[in-house]
């Protein structure tokens, strides 16, 4: 759910808002209660007993907090009116407008908050500045700390980007965990297969060697309470469970993106693209939307795999990786991820750890 579009008080200059896909975000609208009662009860009425509905964006928190309380309201109404059904909230926010009357509310109501940190302050605000070009670690770093005091921060996300793969990956991972042992590492590159190179984005040669020391550090650490999520995904997948990553999981249809106008479409990323658009939930149920070519064309796309795919070890647990890194726009997409061999590299790294730790306890026995 994107209430204020892609508005924003933030200019990350690697913001995929940004991309030329993308609408100018000050000509967002602010989303209505009308059109979140319009999905939230579309997704009810389609015998759905969990729906959670994450606010994104841009920033959600330039809504105001009143407009959450009126979802609230609203989701107790229909939760009575379907007693089986479950309606939950996250939200990933910058925190820099973050304060106690926020912290108060989302405490009170069970709202999950994500939050967006790149490292330490040099870091952070390599990328991620105001309009006027501040950065903004400080305040964001304030949001953190607020949100942990009131027990709602779920995690946050690290992109990595051209300034990280030149860190010490201990260090980077010791911020990490030390400000918050639940996180996501993102890889900060193009979509497509020829996607332009820009000073901040990292080849996939500089991703897999980063990330793989920093997978090691995380496995000799061993440490139960620290969770990268990435890192969770592929030893779940790997150990024969479900991968939980909507990266990996093969499956894109379990989201859609909602625009503040009500425009909805096939998933978040590709808000703003009009072949992807399903319609308008003011004139076209959820329900209606999800039964159209559109829609199916899209979830089979990743169901689908390329023969390349099929024949790889690893084609069953990383399913060609997402779709939005394949897109080159116009409709089309690359056969097969462009970050393969990133993809190929990490599960042949983190496989060959798990083969190593179960022969180990084999000849210990």
């Amino acid at each position: 759910m994107q209430p204020v579009g892609e508005r924003c008080n933030s200019r990350c200059d690697y913001c995929y808002n940004f991309e030329a896909f993308a609408r100018m975000r000050e000509h967002a609208p602010k989303m209505t209660l009308d059109t979140v009662e319009r999905v939230a009860r579309g997704l009810v009425e389609s015998d759905r007993h969990l729906v959670i509905l994450t606010w994104h964006g841009g920033e959600p928190l330039l809504r105001g907090i009143q407009f959450y309380k009126d979802v609230i309201a609203l989701q107790g109404r229909l939760m009575r009116e379907f007693p089986h059904v479950q309606i939950r909230n996250g939200m990933q926010s910058n925190l820099t407008l973050l304060n106690e009357e926020w912290c108060e509310f989302f405490a009170a109501n069970h709202f999950s908050i994500g939050a967006s940190l790149d490292g330490w302050a040099s870091l952070h605000n390599a990328h991620r500045k105001y309009s006027d070009g501040r950065g903004q670690f400080e305040d964001t770093d304030r949001g953190v700390n607020l949100a942990k005091k009131y027990n709602i921060l779920g995690g946050f996300i690290a992109v990595i980007n051209d300034q990280t793969v030149r860190q010490d990956p201990k260090r980077f991972f010791d911020f990490l965990m030390g400000t918050y042992p639940r996180s996501e590492i993102v890889p900060c590159w193009g979509t497509g297969s020829e996607a332009i190179r820009t000073d901040y984005t990292i080849t996939n040669e500089q991703f897999l060697e980063f990330a793989t020391k920093l997978f090691d550090i995380w496995w000799e650490t061993n440490d139960p309470k620290n969770g990268i999520r990435m890192f969770h995904g592929f030893m779940q997948a790997l150990l024969g469970g479900q991968e939980y990553t909507c990266l990996f999981k093969g499956n894109c249809g379990d989201f859609i993106g909602v625009e503040a106008n009500g425009d909805v479409y096939t998933c978040g990323k590709f808000v703003g693209i009009t072949e992807f658009r399903m319609g308008n939930i003011h004139n076209k149920s959820i329900s209606e939307m999800l039964e159209e070519e559109t829609y199916k064309n899209f979830v089979s796309r990743h169901i689908d795999l390329p023969n390349q795919c099929k024949n790889c070890q690893w084609g069953n647990v990383c399913h060609n990786g997402c779709s939005y890194e394949r897109y080159l726009g116009g409709q089309q997409f690359a056969e097969v991820s462009p970050h393969c061999e990133v993809w190929n590299g990490l599960y042949t790294h983190v496989n060959r750890r798990i083969e190593a730790l179960k022969d180990s306890q084999a000849s210990a026995f």
